[in-house]
């Protein structure tokens, strides 16, 4: 689950909901051996792209190595933000070195309830080979 809990889970998609949000759309995009949120907005009842305000939650970041899991007031960006990042690192699929991909976490809440998917695209480099012989025979 990417959620850190069912609670924050409800928690998030309510202040979704009274913000409006008909779709809420995180987006990346990676290369090379980097990889960054690029936009995170949502889209309303009349689709009206718009963006995600400063309101604050409780929320349970992810963290990396031994660091202990700590819950504290994030913006909602930022909680958007750390939701694609957990579901990226859930999939396991390499969007950011290389070739790189790129994507994006959809919330959509025309299905009820809401639901939470993570369409990823990776690019990959592909090579088409060509053979000739060079020493054909001369006409004498």
């Amino acid at each position: 689950m990417i959620y850190p809990s069912k609670s924050e889970k409800e928690k998030l998609l309510t202040q979704l909901n009274l913000l409006g949000a008909k779709e809420v759309f995180v987006e990346f995009r990676g290369g090379g051996d980097d990889g960054q949120i690029e936009s995170v907005y949502y889209k309303d009842r009349q689709d009206n792209h718009l963006e995600i305000p400063k309101d604050m939650i409780s929320w349970t970041q992810i963290k990396y190595g031994k660091d202990p899991l700590e819950t504290k007031q994030m913006s909602l960006v930022d909680v958007l933000e750390d939701l694609c990042y957990r579901a990226l690192d859930e999939v396991s699929l390499d969007w950011c070195n290389n070739e790189g991909g790129q994507g994006h976490l959809h919330i959509d809440f025309t299905q009820s309830p809401p639901t939470t998917h993570l369409d990823i695209g990776i690019n990959t480099m592909s090579t088409d080979d060509y053979n000739y012989d060079m020493d054909e025979e001369e006409d004498e």
